[in-house]
């Protein structure tokens, strides 16, 4: 770490780290190092300047530009940087590409006695690395998939299995999507960026702490993001293990009445809004028939109706051509978790054979 420059890896290793991103707000949203803090040294607008500024007119007048946006906020620059070194061991501050904007924090934070290291290639380097990481997966690591048809209860499951200390990488919740043309209204945040998407996989896996992860069986797109390739490889693949979810019919209608409507963040007016782009896979009149049982709050009615003549049918084959190593039912919760842990045992005791 000579001249407290940090290659990407080594900084992974370091105890009780923090990265500092002192990239513009809009950087940060689009894609991060997974529990980065932003610290911006300019907001988008200052950095729009000084980059053109830079490309037009060169470096010297790029720098006095910026010299004149961060003088006037250093003083609360340097107090959110304290209330960060408080809490943390290691600072690692980076930029886009390992450049000036942190090369100058590093330098300023260490003159003012605030111990901090700077990213080798900044934001590009860990970029390059999540990608590297995606086509050299741990081969120690293996998949145990969930399947079934919509509504047994796959998310539920995943979610309980987090609680009780599995492994868990949960697609849908990371691309804020549960699923299908109604996926999106479960959710008040925005989807994340397909980089985002990609660097939350990859936190997740990264410090996964066993080697069995369960994931939710998923078609390459999951709402508005595409699953890795390498991820959808091990997901559909016979070296991963599989699990079939299966449930009765009104346990999967109240499932769905309760992802969709009573846990939905959005009103009638967006169901119907997705019932409408069924048009292509549903007559008129289940259109028109579904659209009255929203106005009349019959979700029940909505919910049959779209297990029976659009979930099922969608997704039966993709189910059907899996061998599975068992099968599990989802009415009883309780005991499809006892189930499952049971099972897990049992792959990790063939695996220590």
């Amino acid at each position: 770490m000579k001249n407290n420059i940090v290659e990407i890896e080594e900084a992974f290793k370091l105890k009780n780290t923090v990265f500092i991103d002192v990239r513009s707000p809009e950087e940060y949203i689009d894609n991060r190092i997974i529990g980065a803090v932003s610290i911006p040294l300019f907001d988008d607008y200052e950095r729009k300047i000084v980059g053109t500024l830079y490309k037009n007119e060169g470096k010297e007048n790029a720098i006095e530009r910026g010299l004149e946006f961060v003088s006037a906020k250093l003083k609360d620059f340097y107090k959110e940087f304290c209330d960060v070194a408080m809490q943390h061991e290691n600072i690692v501050v980076y930029c886009a590409r390992g450049g000036m904007r942190s090369r100058s924090v590093v330098d300023l934070m260490n003159s003012v006695g605030i111990k901090a290291k700077q990213l080798k290639g900044g934001y590009k380097a860990y970029r390059n690395y999540v990608m590297d990481y995606f086509a050299d997966l741990k081969s120690d690591s293996r998949f145990i998939v969930l399947h079934g048809l919509t509504g047994v209860g796959k998310t539920e499951i995943l979610d309980e299995l987090s609680d009780k200390g599995f492994s868990v990488l949960d697609l849908e919740g990371l691309a804020k999507n549960c699923g299908s043309v109604f996926g999106h209204i479960c959710y008040e945040e925005d989807p994340p960026s397909q980089k985002l998407f990609e660097s939350l996989i990859f936190d997740k896996l990264y410090n996964s702490n066993d080697k069995h992860i369960f994931v939710e069986s998923e078609s390459k797109r999951v709402g508005s993001v595409i699953v890795p390739q390498s991820i959808y490889e091990m997901i559909v693949s016979d070296d991963s293990a599989h699990i079939l979810v299966e449930a009765s019919e009104q346990t999967r209608i109240e499932r769905l009445v309760n992802q969709y409507v009573s846990l939905s963040l959005k009103d009638d007016t967006k169901l119907l809004e997705c019932i409408s782009y069924l048009k292509k896979r549903l007559s008129k009149e289940k259109i028109a028939l579904l659209s009255q049982c929203v106005e009349e709050k019959d979700y029940d009615a909505v919910a049959k109706e779209l297990i029976i003549e659009y979930y099922d049918p969608l997704y039966k084959y993709s189910i059907e051509k899996y061998k599975y190593d068992c099968k599990v039912d989802s009415d009883d919760m309780e005991e499809l978790m006892e189930c499952i842990g049971e099972y897990v045992e049992h792959l990790k005791g063939a695996c220590n054979e």
